[in-house]
């Protein structure tokens, strides 16, 4: 049926949905202009990506004077105009502690980086405990208490607000000695800004991939100490392992179909993708290793689906999710013998299966931290081609506001308000 909502303010444009909006499909939006009234046909959820215009924007947009309070989480639609994008890399800051191969995670919009790994005085890797928090509202940083656990190469998520730490490794220790895998679960509060141990992991692994569905935390693949399993050397793993932060406990579930670490990992409509990274075999693949292999595993039937490959050969990518897409950032290849660090930012469908690019980020890197808060992705530090630690941080603008999604259209919007200024 057809919803039409009359906004009120200075000047009143009418607004119509067809059918009720439902943020469980998605599709191309549509914008119509008729004289001063503007119809909008959604037939499903917004394809957000410069389509209709900078989403949850407040102030000028474009090269009109729309203005849309961001409280509102409605779109900003100029008039008049098919495509409209200000996405752009920015260099904001640097992170306090040059560092690679750390955690990052996000809770109430501010930016948690914690462990990884250093080196001094040519001696290393040492793994770190440090905790440092970015607010990007005010661009403050803060220090949160030392992990008890120094480590890097661990995986992060989080669950009701809490951040949980899984696994990684070490780090040598002052004598240049004592590197080992690591099986440790530890969980912060960053309301309390404290720790607690947790019930260990089924055995010690590192680089693996982690998604969070229906508040249960899903670890994929990795490295992996089979000091635990058949044999005392590391190596690449297919186990999937579920934990309940509710009852502190892990389950088994099905095996990915490809063993591998170093891999990027999106999770959309609660199914998890698991992209690329190193593994054995890929026959026929040239550059050993390396994966263009794509896997989605859904939780609630426990199974594993191929999807289409990825357009490039690299370990080592980030990834984030803005809009059920998933952005696979940097990451590095071999050329020649020689290590690269390609800036490239690659875009995943899962809905069609497509890629598609964004401009690259200002400096190639691996491994480093990413972000998203409010539409932007923050990337975060990372080791340049050379080997030195980067310690720049710097962000992109997707022009993605989210809406968070409790029902139908009038719930999920509120109050719909437009005030569109002569």
């Amino acid at each position: 049926a057809l919803i039409a909502l009359l906004l009120s303010g200075s000047n009143q444009h009418l607004i119509r949905f067809h059918k009720p909006y439902s943020f469980n499909t998605a599709a191309e939006a549509t914008i119509e202009i008729i004289d001063t009234t503007l119809v909008l046909d959604i037939e499903s959820k917004p394809a957000v990506r410069n389509q209709i215009g900078q989403a949850g924007a407040t102030g000028k947009n474009g090269d009109t004077d729309s203005q849309i309070s961001e409280k509102d989480s409605v779109y900003n639609a100029p008039l008049g105009f098919s495509h409209f994008s200000t996405s752009h890399w920015e260099l904001i800051t640097e992170i306090p502690t040059k560092r690679t191969n750390f955690s990052t995670v996000v809770v109430d919009d501010k930016i948690y980086l914690i462990g990884g790994t250093l080196f001094e005085n040519g001696r290393g890797p040492f793994g770190l405990s440090t905790v440092e928090v970015y607010d990007p509202k005010t661009n403050i940083w803060q220090r949160g208490t030392d992990m008890p656990t120094p480590r890097a190469g661990a995986r992060t998520a989080v669950v009701n607000g809490t951040i949980y730490v899984f696994g990684g490794y070490s780090g040598i220790d002052n004598r240049g000695e004592n590197f080992k895998f690591l099986d440790i679960v530890e969980a912060y509060d960053p309301q309390t800004d404290t720790w607690v141990r947790k019930q260990d992991m089924p055995f010690p692994c590192s680089n693996f991939g982690i998604g969070v569905v229906a508040g249960k935390v899903y670890t994929i693949g990795g490295l992996a100490d089979s000091n635990k399993e058949e044999s005392n050397s590391l190596k690449w793993t297919d186990r999937v392992e579920v934990y309940d932060p509710q009852t502190d406990t892990w389950a088994e579930r099905a095996k990915m179909p490809t063993r591998r670490d170093y891999f990027g990992v999106g999770v959309v409509n609660n199914r998890i993708y698991v992209i690329g990274g190193r593994g054995w075999p890929q026959v026929g693949n040239p550059s050993g290793t390396f994966l263009t292999v794509v896997e989605e595993y859904n939780p609630e039937t426990n199974q594993w689906r191929k999807k289409n490959d990825i357009l490039d050969l690299r370990l080592y990518s980030s990834t984030v999710v803005v809009d059920d897409q998933i952005y696979l950032i940097g990451g590095f290849v071999w050329q020649d013998g020689l290590r690269r660090d390609p800036a490239t930012v690659d875009v995943y469908t899962p809905e069609t299966e497509e890629w598609s690019d964004i401009p690259p980020m200002p400096t190639g890197k691996t491994p480093f931290g990413v972000a998203i808060v409010k539409g932007k992705i923050y990337v975060f530090g990372g080791e340049g081609e050379n080997g030195e630690f980067l310690p720049t941080v710097e962000v992109f603008n997707t022009d993605f506001h989210a809406v968070d999604a409790i029902g139908k259209l009038p719930v999920c919007w509120g109050e719909l308000k437009a005030q569109l200024q002569n």
